[in-house]
């Protein structure tokens, strides 16, 4: 079965859902983005990649392309910051968020998941 990227929402009792790819070279439930439909635990968006293609559709929805996953963060990350490794010993040291690396990096682990 082929993977695929997905936003989607925590099961209503929170736990996770159970069409969720969770393995350590997944996403694990990254970027939460505010659900104004929701309520807690739904009420936020989550990224993540999805392990079949039976996703309940009031719960997930796909992100057919890497060009899809960047306009999807350009959305709500504008003002994302990010620890800048560069300058470790200082805390308050950080770098915008760049939602173009993290799209990248976020389709390339799709892709390798789907070799």
């Amino acid at each position: 079965m082929k993977k695929q990227m997905v936003k989607y929402l925590l099961n209503a009792d929170g736990t996770i859902p159970s069409f969720l790819y969770t393995g350590n070279d997944g996403l694990a439930g990254a970027l939460p983005n505010h659900n104004p439909n929701g309520v807690s635990p739904q009420d936020m968006w989550l990224i993540g990649i999805s392990n079949d293609s039976n996703l309940p559709s009031d719960q997930a929805e796909i992100i057919a392309s890497k060009e899809d996953l960047k306009n999807y963060l350009d959305t709500f990350t504008s003002n994302m910051t990010k620890p800048n490794l560069s300058d470790m010993g200082n805390p308050d040291s950080v770098l915008p968020f760049d939602q173009q690396e993290y799209a990248d990096m976020a389709w390339d682990k799709l892709e390798a998941l789907n070799l």
